[in-house]
């Protein structure tokens, strides 16, 4: 009877195999660690020298692929290179791999894919190879920032009536107002940099500098701006400033209605405020912004007036649209003020010795507008679209009260020119409007904002004086009972009163409405700066 072998019972030399098996498995994954992290110290390296490349190549776009050959060729032995030509644009609404497009003209960004090979030590037993194949790619901007324009629309005079500036300032602060002539010079010279302005600003209200989206949400009374132009002022501009700060403290204005900026820009943003404005034109915009409404002036007789009394009434800009704009886009759009004047005017001559002739005048000027349409950073040249306002002139009569309800429409009643105890009575009509429908192109080279020179863009539709267009267009209405009076001569005696003063009238409204940077049918534009890319600046990784 045979007995089982005790062989299958030894199990001495169990132990070695198993730490044969396992010495073997750590082996082959000392290996694979060693590779791998070969690759990935490889693939840091590769991503560096992409890095490097690209922005090499968005520093020197004009040879960009030499620059990125170079750059790859001076940090690795072997590699393929491919660039590409772009634009970058920083739009947080796009998602980020797609703000780079690749196009040669207009390029800012570059983009290097850099392809290299790198060596497995134990691949070749592991897996059969010696070497894995890695691309890196990085893109680099030459400049985030877009080019930015600042401009206004509505200038004051340059040479200031001190009664009629100080009328009304005083009927926007509803307060005495006592500037001389000198002081008003002073401050149409004197040039005020928006971003030192700015900062200066912020200071004054506790809002930390450079934190432009709170600071144009701010609400200040104007005394407070009139207080920091002062601060940066010197001289007779100054003094004049200072007259002002007390009777502006009446106002209270929120800063972006009257400067609409993109809050969100940053750093492009705050080289774009790197501009000048004057002090006058910054005053008045803060004061119409937010001041009270309705002005009234007494203008003093002359030869052919006996008097005439002036209502200005200014409404507020359309969709709180600011006076200026630092933008890199059409957006805002820059409106003037909405505004009525009621005139009431008496000749100083009797017509026909029976009656001085008296003339109600209704004028109504909807916002002019304006917005950036182009930049030319090769040329330095900005072009603006420009709309002169709607300027719609009548004779009639109104209740100056209604001046200030701009969203009523007012209705002229038929007007009474002379009315002699019921013998002679001479009523009028009339209407003249100026409107253009499309914006003129309107383009400031670089010599023209260097300067900044203003540019006027008027309606075709408007050829001359509005008052005096009116008046020579009246329909008349005579009627002449038992005095034996000539119709035609007392019609052709009118005309004799009633065509002097219109000039008289059109250079006295223009007067009153360029101290609130208004005009007839026409709106003046100024390009204060312009901010393009600059070559010199340092290129940034941007993915």
């Amino acid at each position: 009877m045979l007995r089982p072998s005790g062989f299958r019972q030894d199990t001495r030399g169990g132990i070695a195999v198993m730490a044969a098996a396992a010495g073997s498995l750590i082996c082959a994954l000392a290996a694979i660690s060693i590779d791998v992290a070969s690759v990935a110290l490889s693939g840091r390296t590769l991503q560096g020298v992409a890095d490097l490349a690209a922005m090499s190549a968005a520093a020197n776009l004009d040879v960009a692929d030499q620059a990125a050959q170079a750059t790859v060729s001076a940090n690795l032995r072997a590699a393929t290179v491919k660039t590409e030509l772009g634009a970058y644009v920083a739009d947080p609404d796009i998602a980020p791999s797609g703000r780079f497009s690749v196009q040669a003209d207009s390029a800012n960004a570059a983009r290097v894919t850099v392809t290299a090979t790198a060596p497995l030590f134990f691949g070749k037993i592991v897996i059969g190879k010696d070497e894995v194949v890695q691309v890196r790619s990085a893109v680099a901007a030459a400049r985030i920032e877009p080019p930015r324009a600042m401009f206004s629309i509505g200038s004051r005079l340059a040479a200031v009536d001190g009664g009629v500036a100080n009328a009304v300032i005083g009927g926007l602060t509803g307060s005495s107002v006592s500037l001389t002539v000198m002081d008003y010079d002073a401050l149409a010279s004197a040039r005020i940099n928006l971003l030192g302005f700015f900062d200066a600003l912020a200071t004054e209200t506790g809002v930390t500098v450079g934190d432009y989206e709170t600071l144009v949400n701010t609400t200040v009374d104007a005394g407070r701006i009139v207080k920091v132009l002062e601060s940066l002022s010197t001289g007779q501009d100054a003094a004049a400033l200072r007259k002002l700060r007390t009777p502006a403290a009446n106002v209270r204005v929120r800063i972006g209605d009257v400067i609409g900026i993109e809050a969100d820009a940053g750093r492009g943003l705050a080289e774009g405020l790197d501009a000048s404005v004057t002090a006058l034109d910054l005053v008045m915009a803060t004061l119409e912004t937010g001041g009270s409404r309705q002005v009234k002036l007494d203008l003093a007789a002359n030869a052919q007036l006996a008097g005439a009394q002036v209502f200005l009434a200014i409404g507020e800009r359309p969709n709180r649209s600011p006076w200026l704009s630092v933008t890199k886009t059409g957006q805002p759009i820059i409106r003037t003020a909405q505004a009525r004047v009621f005139i009431r005017a008496r000749t100083a001559k009797a017509l026909s010795g029976l009656a001085q002739v008296d003339v109600p005048i209704l004028l109504e000027l909807a916002p002019g507008e304006a917005y950036l349409q182009a930049i030319d950073c090769k040329t330095g040249s900005v072009d603006l679209a420009v709309k002169p306002g709607l300027l719609t002139a009548q004779i009639g009569e109104v209740d100056e009260r209604d001046l200030n309800d701009f969203k009523t429409a007012l209705k002229p009643r038929e007007a009474t020119l002379v009315s002699a105890l019921g013998l002679l009575s001479v009523k009028a009509s009339g209407k003249v409007q100026a409107t253009d429908v499309r914006h003129q192109t309107t383009r400031f080279s670089e010599a023209d904002i260097a300067a900044a020179r203003k540019r006027t863009v008027t309606s075709s539709s408007l050829v001359q004086g509005a008052i005096s267009s009116l008046l020579g267009s009246a329909s008349l209405n005579i009627e002449a009972l038992g005095l034996g009076l000539n119709v035609s001569r007392l019609t052709s005696a009118l005309n004799l009163l009633l065509t002097p003063i219109g000039p008289l009238l059109d250079s006295t409204l223009n007067t009153v409405l360029g101290v609130a940077g208004l005009k007839l049918g026409q709106a003046d534009v100024t390009v204060h700066g312009l901010t393009c890319p600059s070559s010199a600046t340092r290129p940034v990784l941007v993915r």
